[in-house]
């Protein structure tokens, strides 16, 4: 009983997620219909994650991103498509749609691819080989651009580079000059410091000078005075004498 009971409840699990991943479907493809794309997109994806795993949503899924402009997402569908494609002509269709939605992201390098597969499949599909001169076309095109782009961005950096090369000589010659200015400028403080050391000095000098000639006089007046004492003590003496001798 509780057997036959719990495979009632699985049978019952297993209907309700199969109906909800189909009713996910019959709405993607009812706003497909409508032309609501990028909705109908959400829906294919997420009926996708819920569908039995063999069930395949690639081609439908690949066309309404086409149509969405997610051409990304529309690559990966359609290329996914092409590799478990059961027919070579599904596969030629499914590489058609691959190369044109490369186009569409300017991944010119892997449409060529694409095309390329394409002829291989099928060596008188003159679409594919339209699409291949179209393709290597857009790719030298590309690339010159690219290479323009590269030199322009190059040409700008040397530009970049020569003014930063100039602005620092600049900056340099500004510093070096400020520096000699700077050196002339305590060179000079230096010189007149020395000057006025020298001045200094030289005025001290005169003043010891005038002070020795001073003391000189000085001196040179107290022997004078000194000698005239003596003299007139001398004098003095003598004649004391001389009138006693008398």
């Amino acid at each position: 009983m509780k057997t036959a009971i719990l495979t009632l409840l699985c049978a019952l699990a297993f209907n309700s997620f199969g109906q909800e991943w189909k009713d996910t479907l019959n709405e993607a493809r009812r706003l497909y219909k409508k032309g609501n794309y990028k909705e109908a997109l959400k829906y294919y994806k997420r009926a996708e994650r819920l569908a039995p795993n063999d069930v395949d949503l690639s081609q439908e899924i690949g066309q309404t991103a086409y149509r969405a402009n997610d051409f990304e997402t529309a690559s990966e569908s359609f290329e996914r498509q092409a590799n478990n494609a059961p027919t070579k002509e599904k596969e030629i269709r499914a590489r058609t749609s691959l190369g044109e939605s490369r186009m569409k992201q300017q991944d010119f390098q892997g449409a060529i691819d694409a095309y390329k597969d394409v002829l291989r499949l099928d060596q008188d599909n003159e679409r594919a080989r339209q699409r291949l001169v179209e393709a290597k076309r857009l790719l030298e095109q590309q690339k010159k651009e690219q290479q323009n782009k590269q030199d322009k961005e190059n040409k700008d950096q040397n530009k970049d580079n020569q003014n930063q090369q100039n602005n620092n000589q600049k900056d340099q010659k500004d510093q070096k000059d400020q520096k000699d200015q700077k050196d002339s400028k305590d060179k000079q403080n230096q010189s007149q410091q020395d000057q006025k050391s020298q001045q200094e000095k030289s005025e001290q000098k005169k003043l010891q000078d005038k002070e020795t000639e001073r003391k000189l006089d000085e001196f040179s007046k107290q022997e004078q005075n000194t000698k005239k004492r003596l003299d007139g003590s001398k004098g003095t003496t003598g004649g004391k004498r001389a009138r006693k001798d008398w």
